[in-house]
Protein backbone atom coordinates (compact mmCIF):
# COMPACT_ATOMS: atom_id res chain seq x y z
CA UNK A 1 0.00 0.00 0.00
CA UNK A 2 2.65 2.50 0.88
CA UNK A 3 4.68 1.47 -2.64
CA UNK A 4 2.21 2.37 -4.26
CA UNK A 5 1.48 5.38 -2.68
CA UNK A 6 5.04 6.35 -3.31
CA UNK A 7 4.41 5.36 -6.78
CA UNK A 8 1.37 7.98 -7.08
CA UNK A 9 3.05 10.45 -5.51
CA UNK A 10 6.33 10.47 -7.77
CA UNK A 11 4.05 9.93 -10.91
CA UNK A 12 1.94 13.54 -9.79
CA UNK A 13 5.59 15.17 -9.09
CA UNK A 14 6.92 13.83 -12.58
CA UNK A 15 3.45 14.62 -14.30
CA UNK A 16 3.31 18.12 -12.81
CA UNK A 17 7.45 18.86 -13.75
CA UNK A 18 6.03 18.17 -17.29
CA UNK A 19 3.39 20.06 -17.53
CA UNK A 20 5.25 23.14 -16.35
CA UNK A 21 8.16 22.45 -18.57
CA UNK A 22 6.48 21.63 -21.65
CA UNK A 23 4.49 24.99 -22.26
CA UNK A 24 6.01 26.54 -25.27
CA UNK A 25 7.77 29.24 -25.11
CA UNK A 26 6.66 31.33 -27.97
CA UNK A 27 3.37 31.71 -26.53
CA UNK A 28 4.67 33.33 -22.78
CA UNK A 29 5.14 36.96 -23.58
CA UNK A 30 7.86 38.82 -24.80
CA UNK A 31 10.02 40.68 -22.01
CA UNK A 32 7.97 43.97 -21.18
CA UNK A 33 10.11 47.13 -21.37
CA UNK A 34 11.29 48.23 -18.17
CA UNK A 35 11.07 52.10 -17.40
CA UNK A 36 15.10 52.46 -17.03
CA UNK A 37 16.40 50.06 -20.13
CA UNK A 38 16.83 52.29 -23.79
CA UNK A 39 15.12 51.72 -26.45
CA UNK A 40 18.26 49.67 -27.47
CA UNK A 41 18.75 47.41 -24.57
CA UNK A 42 14.78 46.81 -25.21
CA UNK A 43 15.70 46.07 -28.81
CA UNK A 44 18.56 44.00 -27.88
CA UNK A 45 16.90 41.92 -25.39
CA UNK A 46 13.69 41.21 -27.75
CA UNK A 47 16.17 39.84 -30.60
CA UNK A 48 17.97 37.38 -27.91
CA UNK A 49 14.35 36.28 -27.02
CA UNK A 50 13.28 35.79 -29.90
CA UNK A 51 16.34 33.67 -31.14
CA UNK A 52 16.14 31.59 -27.76
CA UNK A 53 12.45 31.01 -28.83
CA UNK A 54 13.33 29.96 -32.23
CA UNK A 55 15.98 27.36 -30.68
CA UNK A 56 13.71 26.15 -27.96
CA UNK A 57 10.94 25.40 -30.54
CA UNK A 58 13.48 23.14 -32.65
CA UNK A 59 15.16 21.22 -29.49
CA UNK A 60 18.66 22.99 -29.32
CA UNK A 61 17.93 23.64 -25.37
CA UNK A 62 21.90 24.45 -24.71
CA UNK A 63 21.62 27.43 -27.13
CA UNK A 64 17.93 28.46 -26.53
CA UNK A 65 19.40 29.39 -22.76
CA UNK A 66 22.35 31.09 -23.74
CA UNK A 67 19.67 33.73 -26.03
CA UNK A 68 17.57 33.82 -22.75
CA UNK A 69 20.32 34.46 -20.05
CA UNK A 70 21.62 37.03 -22.78
CA UNK A 71 18.08 38.94 -22.71
CA UNK A 72 17.96 38.38 -18.99
CA UNK A 73 21.24 40.53 -18.48
CA UNK A 74 20.57 42.99 -21.37
CA UNK A 75 16.57 43.94 -19.40
CA UNK A 76 15.74 41.80 -16.63
CA UNK A 77 12.26 40.42 -16.71
CA UNK A 78 10.48 37.46 -15.11
CA UNK A 79 9.76 36.25 -18.44
CA UNK A 80 13.28 36.28 -19.91
CA UNK A 81 14.78 34.10 -17.09
CA UNK A 82 11.45 31.37 -16.63
CA UNK A 83 12.87 30.53 -20.17
CA UNK A 84 16.28 30.43 -19.39
CA UNK A 85 14.94 27.85 -16.48
CA UNK A 86 13.07 25.81 -18.33
CA UNK A 87 15.73 25.75 -21.35
CA UNK A 88 19.03 24.92 -18.82
CA UNK A 89 16.54 22.22 -17.49
CA UNK A 90 15.36 20.68 -20.72
CA UNK A 91 19.25 20.33 -21.47
CA UNK A 92 20.44 18.46 -18.60
CA UNK A 93 22.07 21.70 -16.70
CA UNK A 94 19.93 20.85 -14.04
CA UNK A 95 22.02 22.50 -11.00
CA UNK A 96 22.23 25.62 -13.64
CA UNK A 97 18.35 25.88 -14.11
CA UNK A 98 18.37 25.44 -10.15
CA UNK A 99 20.60 28.12 -9.18
CA UNK A 100 18.37 30.54 -11.80
CA UNK A 101 15.02 29.37 -10.24
CA UNK A 102 16.25 30.52 -7.23
CA UNK A 103 16.94 33.81 -8.51
CA UNK A 104 13.24 33.58 -10.43
CA UNK A 105 11.81 33.11 -7.05
CA UNK A 106 13.14 35.53 -4.69
CA UNK A 107 12.93 38.29 -7.05
CA UNK A 108 9.84 37.52 -8.66
CA UNK A 109 7.40 36.62 -5.95
CA UNK A 110 4.36 38.13 -7.62
CA UNK A 111 4.53 35.73 -10.60
CA UNK A 112 2.55 32.86 -10.12
CA UNK A 113 3.62 30.94 -13.22
CA UNK A 114 7.32 31.84 -12.64
CA UNK A 115 6.58 30.40 -8.98
CA UNK A 116 5.04 27.38 -9.85
CA UNK A 117 7.87 26.86 -11.98
CA UNK A 118 10.64 27.54 -9.60
CA UNK A 119 9.13 25.74 -6.88
CA UNK A 120 9.19 22.48 -9.17
CA UNK A 121 12.72 22.63 -10.40
CA UNK A 122 14.25 23.71 -6.64
CA UNK A 123 12.12 20.29 -5.74
CA UNK A 124 13.55 18.54 -7.65
CA UNK A 125 17.50 19.39 -7.30
CA UNK A 126 17.41 20.09 -3.61
CA UNK A 127 17.64 16.81 -2.56
CA UNK A 128 21.15 15.65 -4.74
CA UNK A 129 22.26 18.70 -3.71
CA UNK A 130 23.51 21.65 -1.12
CA UNK A 131 21.77 24.80 -1.03
CA UNK A 132 23.99 27.41 -0.04
CA UNK A 133 22.03 30.59 1.11
CA UNK A 134 25.21 33.43 1.11
CA UNK A 135 25.00 36.54 3.48
CA UNK A 136 27.32 39.35 2.88
CA UNK A 137 28.04 41.89 5.88
CA UNK A 138 27.67 45.26 2.78
CA UNK A 139 27.76 45.20 -0.92
CA UNK A 140 29.82 42.55 -2.51
CA UNK A 141 30.50 39.94 -5.33
CA UNK A 142 29.80 36.75 -5.07
CA UNK A 143 32.58 34.24 -6.69
CA UNK A 144 32.18 30.27 -6.31
CA UNK A 145 35.08 28.14 -7.54
CA UNK A 146 36.38 31.03 -9.50
CA UNK A 147 33.06 32.01 -11.23
CA UNK A 148 30.46 35.00 -10.36
CA UNK A 149 27.55 34.32 -9.22
CA UNK A 150 24.56 36.75 -9.76
CA UNK A 151 22.51 35.46 -7.10
CA UNK A 152 23.17 35.34 -3.02
CA UNK A 153 21.05 31.59 -3.14
CA UNK A 154 22.80 28.59 -5.10
CA UNK A 155 23.21 25.08 -4.84
CA UNK A 156 26.18 23.02 -5.29
CA UNK A 157 27.63 19.67 -5.64
CA UNK A 158 27.50 17.43 -2.23
CA UNK A 159 30.56 15.92 -0.60
CA UNK A 160 32.73 18.61 -2.52
CA UNK A 161 34.58 21.61 -0.44
CA UNK A 162 33.56 24.56 -2.40
CA UNK A 163 35.80 27.96 -2.56
CA UNK A 164 33.44 31.18 -1.82
CA UNK A 165 34.91 34.35 -2.32
CA UNK A 166 33.69 37.85 -1.74
CA UNK A 167 34.83 41.14 -2.94
CA UNK A 168 34.27 44.12 -0.87
CA UNK A 169 35.08 48.11 -1.96
CA UNK A 170 38.06 47.73 0.60
CA UNK A 171 39.28 44.25 -0.02
CA UNK A 172 38.04 40.61 -0.69
CA UNK A 173 37.38 37.75 1.42
CA UNK A 174 37.05 33.85 1.10
CA UNK A 175 35.88 30.32 2.95
CA UNK A 176 35.33 27.46 1.76
CA UNK A 177 31.78 25.28 1.98
CA UNK A 178 31.02 21.60 2.32
CA UNK A 179 27.76 20.12 2.63
CA UNK A 180 26.06 16.60 1.86
CA UNK A 181 22.70 15.91 -0.56
CA UNK A 182 19.93 17.83 0.70
CA UNK A 183 21.83 20.31 3.44
CA UNK A 184 21.15 23.56 3.18
CA UNK A 185 24.40 25.98 4.25
CA UNK A 186 23.91 29.13 5.81
CA UNK A 187 27.12 30.92 5.53
CA UNK A 188 28.05 34.81 6.03
CA UNK A 189 31.11 36.44 4.18
CA UNK A 190 32.55 38.88 6.48
CA UNK A 191 33.58 41.73 5.04
CA UNK A 192 37.57 42.35 5.41
CA UNK A 193 38.83 44.45 8.30
CA UNK A 194 40.65 47.32 7.32
CA UNK A 195 44.74 47.76 6.76
CA UNK A 196 46.76 48.45 10.07
CA UNK A 197 47.92 52.10 9.66
CA UNK A 198 51.62 51.92 9.44
CA UNK A 199 54.44 52.47 11.94
CA UNK A 200 55.18 55.86 12.90
CA UNK A 201 58.28 56.93 10.79
CA UNK A 202 60.98 58.72 12.09
CA UNK A 203 60.27 61.88 10.53
CA UNK A 204 57.39 62.54 11.85
CA UNK A 205 59.09 62.70 15.50
CA UNK A 206 61.56 65.20 14.00
CA UNK A 207 58.77 67.42 12.94
CA UNK A 208 56.87 66.92 15.84
CA UNK A 209 60.14 67.94 18.31
CA UNK A 210 60.55 70.90 15.54
CA UNK A 211 57.03 72.20 15.97
CA UNK A 212 57.65 72.11 19.96
CA UNK A 213 60.26 73.88 19.69
CA UNK A 214 58.67 76.12 17.01
CA UNK A 215 55.93 76.30 19.58
CA UNK A 216 57.30 76.79 22.59
CA UNK A 217 59.64 79.82 21.39
CA UNK A 218 56.40 81.63 20.45
CA UNK A 219 54.98 80.97 23.76
CA UNK A 220 57.99 82.32 25.94
CA UNK A 221 57.71 85.14 23.19
CA UNK A 222 53.56 85.80 23.65
CA UNK A 223 54.56 85.60 27.85
CA UNK A 224 57.16 88.78 27.46
CA UNK A 225 54.72 90.49 25.58
CA UNK A 226 52.08 90.12 27.63
CA UNK A 227 54.29 91.31 30.67
CA UNK A 228 55.51 94.45 29.66
CA UNK A 229 52.50 96.21 29.01
CA UNK A 230 51.58 95.60 32.57
CA UNK A 231 53.23 98.40 34.00
CA UNK A 232 52.16 100.79 31.04
CA UNK A 233 47.92 99.81 32.12
CA UNK A 234 49.15 100.53 35.87
CA UNK A 235 50.17 103.87 35.05
CA UNK A 236 47.19 104.68 32.50
CA UNK A 237 45.24 102.91 35.50
CA UNK A 238 46.30 105.44 38.55
CA UNK A 239 45.62 108.65 35.89
CA UNK A 240 42.16 107.03 34.73
CA UNK A 241 40.27 109.10 37.07
CA UNK A 242 41.80 112.51 36.35
CA UNK A 243 40.15 114.46 33.69
CA UNK A 244 43.40 115.22 31.79
CA UNK A 245 42.79 117.68 29.01
CA UNK A 246 39.92 116.04 25.84
CA UNK A 247 40.14 118.41 23.32
CA UNK A 248 37.37 116.30 21.23
CA UNK A 249 39.50 114.23 19.56
CA UNK A 250 41.82 112.09 21.65
CA UNK A 251 40.81 109.54 24.20
CA UNK A 252 40.41 110.17 27.61
CA UNK A 253 42.62 108.76 30.65
CA UNK A 254 39.53 106.49 31.26
CA UNK A 255 39.80 105.65 27.70
CA UNK A 256 43.24 105.11 27.70
CA UNK A 257 43.15 102.47 30.60
CA UNK A 258 40.28 100.16 28.77
CA UNK A 259 42.02 100.15 25.98
CA UNK A 260 45.15 99.14 27.34
CA UNK A 261 43.16 96.30 29.35
CA UNK A 262 41.22 94.91 26.77
CA UNK A 263 45.10 94.90 24.84
CA UNK A 264 46.61 93.03 28.04
CA UNK A 265 43.23 90.12 28.41
CA UNK A 266 43.84 89.57 24.78
CA UNK A 267 47.65 89.14 24.79
CA UNK A 268 46.74 86.89 27.93
CA UNK A 269 44.48 84.66 26.32
CA UNK A 270 46.88 84.35 23.27
CA UNK A 271 49.68 83.31 25.64
CA UNK A 272 47.12 80.84 27.34
CA UNK A 273 46.13 79.21 23.81
CA UNK A 274 50.01 78.96 23.25
CA UNK A 275 50.61 77.45 26.26
CA UNK A 276 48.12 74.71 26.16
CA UNK A 277 48.60 73.84 22.71
CA UNK A 278 52.55 73.72 23.09
CA UNK A 279 52.14 71.19 26.47
CA UNK A 280 49.96 69.20 23.98
CA UNK A 281 52.60 69.32 21.25
CA UNK A 282 55.14 68.14 23.55
CA UNK A 283 53.41 65.14 24.92
CA UNK A 284 52.63 64.44 21.26
CA UNK A 285 56.23 64.27 20.92
CA UNK A 286 57.24 62.41 23.49
CA UNK A 287 54.47 60.02 22.96
CA UNK A 288 55.67 59.82 19.29
CA UNK A 289 59.19 59.43 20.59
CA UNK A 290 58.50 56.46 22.20
CA UNK A 291 56.73 54.53 19.63
CA UNK A 292 58.36 55.66 16.46
CA UNK A 293 59.87 53.10 14.46
CA UNK A 294 63.36 53.96 15.01
CA UNK A 295 65.58 50.28 13.62
CA UNK A 296 62.74 51.11 10.28
CA UNK A 297 61.03 47.56 10.68
CA UNK A 298 57.97 46.90 9.73
CA UNK A 299 55.53 46.43 12.90
CA UNK A 300 53.32 43.16 13.17
CA UNK A 301 49.60 43.82 13.18
CA UNK A 302 49.69 43.24 17.23
CA UNK A 303 52.32 45.23 18.08
CA UNK A 304 51.49 48.40 20.15
CA UNK A 305 50.49 51.68 18.05
CA UNK A 306 49.64 55.19 18.71
CA UNK A 307 47.69 57.45 16.96
CA UNK A 308 47.79 61.29 18.12
CA UNK A 309 45.78 64.13 17.30
CA UNK A 310 45.84 67.79 17.99
CA UNK A 311 43.11 70.16 17.58
CA UNK A 312 43.19 74.26 18.27
CA UNK A 313 40.04 75.88 18.81
CA UNK A 314 39.36 79.92 19.92
CA UNK A 315 38.92 77.98 23.36
CA UNK A 316 41.95 76.70 23.37
CA UNK A 317 43.73 73.09 22.25
CA UNK A 318 42.99 69.85 22.69
CA UNK A 319 45.20 66.45 22.16
CA UNK A 320 44.16 63.17 21.39
CA UNK A 321 45.62 59.97 21.54
CA UNK A 322 44.06 56.68 20.30
CA UNK A 323 45.88 53.05 20.03
CA UNK A 324 46.10 49.51 21.00
CA UNK A 325 48.31 48.04 23.33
Amino acid sequence: MRTMTRSRRRIASVALTACLLSSVPAAAKEPAPTKTASVEDRSKAAEAYDQGTAAYLSGRYELAAHWFERAYRVVPTSAALLQAVRAHYKAGNSIRAANLALELRDKYPNDVRSQQVAKVIVGSVAPTSVLVEATCEKACTIELDGALVRHTAFFVTPDVEHSLKAAYDNGETSMSVRGDAGETKNVTLAAPVAPPPPPVPRWAFFSSLGATVALGAVTVWSGVDANRGVETYEAAARTANSPGINNGSSPTPAEQAQALLEEGRAKERRTNILIGVTAGMAVTTAVLGVFTNWKGESREVATKRIEPSLGVTHKGGALSVKGRF
